[in-house]
């Protein structure tokens, strides 16, 4: 009985992705913005409001959005996950880190982005005033001087 235990404990351990296992493919990272109150997409789909903690997967594409600023995109750069290592010379293990994605690992733990106010004619409105508007019927065009305090 002791040596189909064994024997079935090591078949296991030479079956078996390490990675997967010990590690994931997903890691917990913070993400902050500046100013805050950005919504957070991963990969499209919305997940919180900065400053929030996420899993997110190697490669995955963060998107920052805010109203009245330009967005931001940051895609999660990655390293070899060395926990894989461990699946030595097991084919099926270093198959199965590769299916899931735990040959790579996230590499950070922290992302802060600095947003970039839009220029919208309602700011300009506030800072400044309209001096004159040509208004041009042929060419559709609309020709507007805005001077700012």
């Amino acid at each position: 009985m002791k040596k189909i235990t064994l024997t079935s404990l090591i078949a296991l351990m030479l079956l078996t992705s390490c990675a997967s296992i010990l590690t994931g493919s997903k890691r917990k990272v913070l993400f902050e913005s500046n100013p805050n109150g950005a919504k957070v997409y991963v990969n499209g789909f919305e997940k919180g409001v900065t400053p929030v903690q996420i899993k997110v997967k190697a490669e995955d594409r963060i998107d920052f959005r805010l109203e009245n600023y330009k967005e931001r995109v940051v895609v999660m750069d990655s390293d070899f996950n060395l926990v894989s290592i461990l699946n030595g010379i097991s084919i099926i293990g270093w198959g199965i880190d590769a299916l899931t994605g735990s040959l790579k690992r996230v590499d950070t733990k922290y992302v802060k982005v600095d947003l970039e106010s839009v220029a919208t004619a309602s700011n300009y409105l506030e800072k400044g005033r309209i001096q004159s508007v040509n208004i041009n019927t042929d060419e559709k065009i609309v020709e507007t001087v805005i001077v700012l305090n």
